[in-house]
């Protein structure tokens, strides 16, 4: 089989991609597929799944990119003329945030008939918008907290967003683009004196806002292959939060796999992932992360396409769970979206 692995794309977490594709793009070629990898901002060309595409490191910060974007008609042209060229048969896709992961990529691939992996559109689009999922996880009784959304609007109006602060939540706050991932713009406010600036964060993206109570406890992730839950991972960072630094940094953060909790609560969250999995709409695998104090635990959110680098959450479950990494790629090609499937069903 010929799968041509997406990775790059216009977004600020580029980079994390880059390396994801790598890494994805060398498991696939060890299960014996032809590989190419292909970065729609470099549009037609293709390289072979040994081109290293992503830096050495990924850096402290996370890293600006000028692009054009969007999904604009040259970029769907090319992609789509490369797959012709190539005669790919599966497009593996590991573009995070914007286009690659909102449902636009996966509506394309879709319209003209290309298998892919992963959920499709309109799972990817809900977990791409906080509030979307929110609600959804809401309705289904996942645990989470409160919290209200922000349009763009209103961001630079911090006083409208302070008074809504203090009469529904009050302060500490988390306060976290509408969109995207990497935690990038993510902030801990603990006063009013620190809301402007991570505001202005937020207005930089050109993105709306969603303001969450703030949730002291324990950060875990929990990896969901085809519905199923794998051993849970415990993030430990040495400073702060896991935030784009700690997670992309060697030796800024700790994990531990599997998380050490109390049989009971393990349990209790593997079962909440595979519920906001369903809740979701979600195929083939996804990264649910929460939050675990000693009395009780909520989901953050679902993470649709989330990192794949050598480093990353979702191999270090699969490890745990006896899979190697090209195992668990597999597994994951096994819920391919593809038309024949789409017409059985």
């Amino acid at each position: 089989m010929r799968v041509l692995v997406l990775c790059g794309g216009a977004t600020s977490e580029r980079i994390v991609s880059l390396a994801s594709g790598d890494a994805v793009a060398g498991w696939v070629a060890g299960l014996g597929h032809d590989v190419l990898k292909y970065d729609p901002e470099h549009v037609g060309k293709v390289y072979p799944s040994t081109h290293k595409m992503a830096p050495e490191a990924i850096g402290l910060d996370a890293p600006a990119f000028e692009s054009s974007g969007d999904f604009h008609p040259h970029v769907v042209r090319g992609l789509l003329d490369t797959i012709e060229r190539e005669k790919i048969d599966l497009v593996f896709p590991i573009l995070h945030g914007g286009y690659g992961e909102d449902g636009t990529l996966q509506s394309l691939l879709e319209w003209v008939g290309i298998s892919y992996t992963g959920s499709g559109p309109l799972a990817s689009a809900v977990a791409m918008h906080k509030a979307t999922a929110k609600s959804l996880m809401l309705q289904a009784g996942i645990p989470l907290a409160q919290g209200f959304e922000i349009p763009v609007s209103e961001l630079r109006s911090p006083e409208i967003v302070e008074s809504l602060i203090e009469s529904s939540l009050g302060f500490p706050v988390v306060v976290k683009p509408m969109n995207g991932g990497s935690t990038i713009g993510l902030s801990i406010v603990r006063s009013s004196s620190e809301l402007p600036a991570a505001l202005n964060q937020i207005i930089s993206q050109n993105d709306g806002a969603l303001v969450e109570q703030y949730f002291k406890g324990r950060e875990i992730a929990a990896t969901v292959v085809n519905g199923v839950a794998l051993p849970l991972v415990e993030i430990r960072p040495k400073d702060g939060f896991y935030d784009y630094s700690n997670k992309y940094t060697s030796g800024r953060t700790e994990y531990v796999c599997p998380a050490e909790l109390p049989l009971d609560i393990a349990e209790a969250i593997r079962e909440c992932a595979e519920d906001v999995f369903v809740a979701v709409g979600a195929r083939g695998f996804a990264r649910v992360d929460f939050l675990v104090s000693e009395e009780m635990f909520i989901c953050l959110e679902l993470n649709s396409l989330p990192g794949m680098t050598t480093t990353s959450l979702v191999p270090k479950a699969a490890r745990a769970y006896g899979w190697s990494p090209e195992q668990l790629i597999e597994k994951i090609i096994e819920t391919a979206w593809s038309p024949v499937k789409s017409v059985i069903a």
